[in-house]
């Protein structure tokens, strides 16, 4: 059992590794003019394409009004677009231009560099068990039932 000591230094751990984690990005994103969250709908734009526009929301767990200003930057700066769902025509459903899919697969390959180094270094190769806690935090969040789907 981990004491009080030992979890404190996890959570400032888990701090930290986000910060490296996010700010390896930063040279990309802001070269783009693109925040966090416009990296968040393109990367799940990315992995799941032709998702609508009400099930990005429910991932990200924001509003339709959080959206809506940077899906539509995202789309002036022409790395999505939307179309309307081949499943139901009254929704809108999201896809990369081939500038977003170069764009994210950059940034995919810096983050997956890092993942797969670390989990090396950590003496976990596949980062079984860092998956493993990670599915335990978001076990509950909305946006788990679409992780099959990449």
């Amino acid at each position: 059992m981990n004491n009080e000591k030992q979890l404190n230094q996890q959570i400032a751990m888990f701090y930290f590794a986000y910060k490296s984690f996010s700010d390896s990005l930063d040279a990309i994103t802001s070269f783009h003019s693109l925040s966090h969250l416009q990296h968040r709908i393109l990367f799940f734009a990315e992995q799941i394409p032709g998702m609508t526009t009400s099930e990005l929301i429910k991932i990200l767990e924001i509003s339709k009004q959080a959206l809506a200003k940077p899906l539509r930057e995202l789309k002036e700066k022409g790395l999505i677009y939307v179309a309307i769902s081949e499943e139901d025509q009254r929704k809108r459903a999201l896809f990369l231009t081939s500038t977003g899919i170069h764009l994210m697969r950059d940034l995919n390959r810096q983050q997956q560099k890092q993942f797969s180094e670390a989990y090396k270094r950590a003496g976990d190769p596949t980062g079984a068990a860092f998956a493993a806690v990670l599915k335990e935090f978001a076990k509950d969040r909305p946006g788990m039932s679409f992780i099959d789907q990449f």
